[in-house]
């Protein structure tokens, strides 16, 4: 396979300083040296689109799965903000950003919950049921999302003129996501809802979409087919 022909090349490279500060500089790097653009891989001897994933190894940062909101709130999202948000003095308006885990408390009063025998994620507040997302619903979002990825994983150091290096020695490919492994990543807390909107200065609001996001260390976890490739 040329894909892993082509990894292990770049594995035996060793260490090579970031083309890119800041977090987003494991992932440009690796497209980089790997001769890609910033777009999803089409990679014709693995078939098909794939979604490259980059980390530095035991990252604690988060990566977007992809956002959904159609048909979930119960209420009309003005009102949401109106009522749980707050007021951001730093941009003068009303707002409603919040990063919520399921099954843990939060300082907004907000919780998240899975009904398996419903099907359903659950954003309740107090006894309020502020919002539900089918099950179903977010599983084919991530089968058309993520079906496949290349899961590439990064040992970093820091070099010479305090640049941050990567060896890419690690890498999976990623098939078949898994039902149950997405269920019980909410169960167990892996996967955070992201609430983002807003309150614009016309009273309508501005929702960035609610986001599902990841431990990039933690994306194996919603996959049946793991393959190594180095």
């Amino acid at each position: 396979m040329e894909i892993q022909k082509r990894l292990e090349e770049i594995k035996n490279m060793g260490y090579m300083p970031t083309l890119r500060k800041g977090p987003t500089g494991v992932g440009h790097t690796f497209e980089q040296v790997f001769g890609l653009g910033e777009d999803n891989l089409q990679i014709p001897d693995i078939g098909g689109r794939i979604e490259l994933k980059t980390t530095r190894r035991d990252a604690g940062s988060l990566i977007t799965l992809f956002t959904f909101n159609r048909g979930a709130w119960k209420y009309r999202q003005k009102e949401v903000v109106e009522k749980y948000g707050y007021y951001s003095e730093k941009d003068k308006r009303m707002a409603l950003y919040h990063s919520i885990y399921p099954y843990r408390s939060h300082p907004s009063g907000f919780r998240v919950t899975v009904d398996r025998h419903a099907n359903i994620l659950e954003l309740a507040h107090g006894e309020d049921i502020i919002a539900t997302w089918s099950i179903y619903r977010l599983m084919a979002i991530l089968l058309s999302k993520l079906d496949r990825a290349l899961f590439v994983i990064a040992d970093s150091r820091m070099g010479e003129n305090n640049r941050e290096e990567f060896c890419f020695g690690e890498a999976y490919l990623l098939k078949d996501p898994s039902e149950n492994g997405f269920i019980q990543a909410f169960e167990e807390s892996r996967i955070c809802l992201d609430i983002r909107m807003h309150l614009k200065e016309s009273g309508a609001v501005r929702n960035h979409g609610t986001g599902f996001r990841i431990k990039e260390s933690d994306l194996y976890i919603l996959y049946e087919t793991k393959r190594k490739l180095i």
